[in-house]
């Protein structure tokens, strides 16, 4: 006759839970192991692990045309946001990806990133002076702006901040503090990934070639 034993029915909750411990480690070993192999084969980019899908927002480009969500699709995008006035940062930067696409065409690439400046300066950066801005470091990058609310639109789902000094009291002149990463965006306008500081042009292009080869 087989009797209850409080011991051994302890003894078997002990053990299952002993599995389901191991079980979960092995599975979080896994996951991080296929993170870790993702993150290796990239140089400089910073991947998402589930892209995250951009909602529809509308600026407007140096030359007066409207830009949206349907204007990121078809091609790979990187977005950069900053303002003509900006000392070092985001020369640098516009500089830096111009010679990551002169590299890419030097690889043969034709489907090249589509580069976009998006200013948060509206108030100083339109038409013609934004416009020659990019122009001056490639002529195939892209400019758009808009009003604050146009702008926060998109920067607060994107994950970026920036903050305007207040004015000199003598020249008038303020500074904006700007996010510097460097965004990537897939052909379907989701959030892919960014490039973060800092940038170095050979690690970028590799990466960026990579990238031009995925669908």
């Amino acid at each position: 006759m087989c009797r209850y034993s409080p011991i051994r029915r302890q003894d078997g909750r002990v053990f299952l839970l002993a599995i389901t411990a191991i079980l979960a480690l092995v599975a979080g070993l896994i996951f991080a192991n296929s993170v870790m192999q993702r993150s290796a084969d990239w140089r400089a980019a910073q991947l998402f692990p589930t892209p995250r899908v951009i909602a529809d927002f509308e600026l407007e480009t140096a030359t007066g045309e409207r830009f949206s969500r349907a204007d990121l699709k078809g091609q790979w995008n990187l977005l950069f946001f900053g303002f003509t006035n900006c000392p070092d940062v985001c020369p640098d930067t516009l500089a830096m990806l111009a010679t990551s696409m002169d590299q890419l065409g030097l690889m043969r690439r034709e489907e090249k990133p589509q580069v976009i400046f998006v200013s948060v300066d509206p108030e100083r950066d339109q038409g013609e002076l934004l416009e020659d801005y990019v122009n001056w470091f490639n002529a195939d990058f892209l400019a758009v702006t808009g009003n604050e609310a146009q702008l926060q639109a998109l920067t607060r789902q994107l994950g970026v901040v920036y903050f305007r000094e207040a004015p000199d009291e003598q020249t008038g002149f303020y500074n904006v503090d700007h996010s510097a990463s460097v965004l990537i965006v897939d052909p379907e306008a989701r959030l892919f990934g960014r490039f973060a500081h800092p940038l170095v042009p050979d690690d970028v292009t590799a990466d960026l070639f990579q990238l031009t080869r995925l669908r």
